[in-house]
């Protein structure tokens, strides 16, 4: 083998391997590149997992608003055809509601919705008693309390005044939860005496945490029988 020849092989050889150090790593541009395309993705990515799960959490707790709406229309709704009139006071503390004077006239709100019912149309005997109440006592306007009810039947029937009927505070605290969470939109109240005939609700209903609460307006008008 002539020496041009030997020469030729030897520069190939160089040439080959020079290529294969080049193309063989990343320049630091090249990794500055892909680093910054990888986290617009990762942050595109954590973007929409963010938002779906917002998404989710916004529908689950609107869902169960609207299974506390159903469910509170569906009670004063049958309270209201089932009873012969109501009575309405501030709060359930003894103090607001344990007289006539206390009752709440038209054009004034209340928290504790009483609604009577009586042994027949010609007798003042009352034979059950239905409390509706937004559990909050405070007086602020942006308290928030669960709305429950709480049923007194009672046997042989009363001519006894409705306050005296009405429950302590402890026993009304072991009622039946009809909504988590609400803030009263009359006057920071949940009822509203309209006229002396009807019952206007007018709230807000709350579900989540304190650092996420979804909500909803709540209206609704119920009309004792008579």
């Amino acid at each position: 083998m002539n020496t041009n020849n030997m020469h030729l092989k030897r520069t190939n050889f160089h040439q080959r391997g020079t290529r294969k150090s080049v193309t063989g790593g990343y320049t630091l541009v090249e990794m500055i590149m892909v680093v910054g395309i990888g986290s617009f993705v990762i942050v595109g990515m954590l973007s929409f997992f963010i938002q779906f799960y917002r998404m989710s959490f916004v529908n689950e707790q609107r869902n169960r608003i609207n299974r506390d709406i159903r469910q509170l229309t569906g009670d004063l709704t049958r309270a209201g055809r089932q009873a012969n009139y109501f009575t309405l006071y501030t709060s359930v503390n003894a103090a607001d509601r344990d007289a006539p004077i206390d009752r709440r006239l038209d054009g004034s709100a209340g928290d504790l919705l009483v609604f009577v019912y009586k042994e027949d149309d010609t007798t003042d005997t009352i034979i059950r008693i239905e409390c509706f109440f937004r559990e909050a006592t405070s007086g602020d306007v942006d308290e928030l309390g669960a709305v429950k009810n709480y049923v007194v039947d009672i046997p042989g029937g009363s001519s006894a005044s409705v306050e005296s009927l009405i429950p302590s505070v402890s026993v009304l605290a072991t009622a039946s939860e009809v909504v988590e969470l609400s803030k009263g939109l009359s006057n920071g109240r949940l009822f509203f005496n309209f006229w002396g005939k009807s019952i206007m609700v007018n709230g807000q209903i709350f579900h989540g945490n304190d650092a996420k609460r979804v909500t909803e307006t709540y209206n609704f008008t119920i009309s004792p029988r008579g």
